[in-house]
């Protein structure tokens, strides 16, 4: 091998490994865990039929589309997509606990609402405690039930705050990402089904076009075939109760880990 072809190949190689660290430091150094599952996959996801659509246009094995990810990397297109899902997912968010009743921990916390009443009777001692202000009664509740609904809400704060070491209250941080994931894909669905029409709309044309140029190809059609998988999949399974279900589990989740609180309290009071 000649000096050129040693000088040529060191210049690739370190091309190569710039790409390498800029997709490592966007994918993994500007996002946690949460971020990257709940925000940025959700994101990444809603735009991936239009990158289907793009790929029937230019087939396999173009560089560019790499170097051109990269660069939107870098520049901060994924922080702004991961910014997106999540502004999103708030938004929509009131609006799916307003279908559903109120926020699944209210529901759950509430004397009227869905939950264990064995288990809501240990909650709210645990959270009047973490508030120290006595929760409503059943008669209280009825009589002011917005009044009573405040000082659920005020205590599910104080123990989302309690509960955030990821590592003591794993349970908890799983069934969380799953209901952020969740819920900003869902908020996602306009967008999803609009690109995904997009995507099919342009695999389409790519396959006529190669059939009247007189080189007709098979993944044009491919693309298309995913592209209607996905716009059926934004149709039929991405709906509000597809989010219920992981809002409750979270919720369930993040009541329950007032036990592992009561724990450390009484752990706390013995040592003194």
């Amino acid at each position: 091998m000649t000096k050129l072809h040693l000088v040529q190949a060191g210049v690739r190689l370190r091309q190569f490994s710039f790409i390498t660290k800029s997709k490592t430091m966007t994918n993994l150094k500007l996002f946690d865990h949460y971020s990257f599952r709940a925000r940025l996959q959700p994101a990444l996801l809603t735009l991936l039929p239009a990158a289907v659509g793009i790929f029937a246009w230019t087939g396999p094995g173009v560089k560019w589309q790499s170097a051109l990810w990269t660069l939107f990397g870098t520049a901060g297109g994924t922080y702004f997509l991961a910014i997106l899902a999540r502004n999103f997912g708030k938004q929509i968010e009131p609006g799916l606990w307003q279908s559903w009743g109120s926020a699944p921990t209210t529901q759950l916390l509430r004397h009227s609402g869905t939950g264990n009443p064995v288990m809501r009777e240990r909650w709210h001692k645990s959270l009047s405690k973490l508030l120290e202000k006595p929760f409503p009664t059943a008669q209280e509740e009825a009589a002011d039930l917005a009044g009573a609904d405040n000082i659920y809400t005020a205590g599910i704060k104080l123990l989302i705050n309690k509960t955030r070491d990821t590592k003591k209250f794993h349970l908890v941080y799983k069934e969380n990402v799953q209901y952020g994931y969740c819920r900003n894909l869902y908020a996602m669905r306009v967008m999803g089904i609009i690109l995904a029409l997009l995507g099919l709309i342009a695999s389409c044309a790519a396959g006529i076009w190669s059939v009247h140029a007189g080189d007709p190809k098979i993944y044009p059609w491919v693309c298309a075939a995913v592209d209607i998988t996905f716009l059926f999949w934004w149709l039929f399974t991405i709906k509000a109760s597809w989010v219920k279900v992981p809002a409750f589990a979270y919720a369930d989740r993040l009541l329950e880990s007032t036990e592992n609180l009561t724990r450390s309290r009484k752990a706390s009071a013995e040592k003194e």
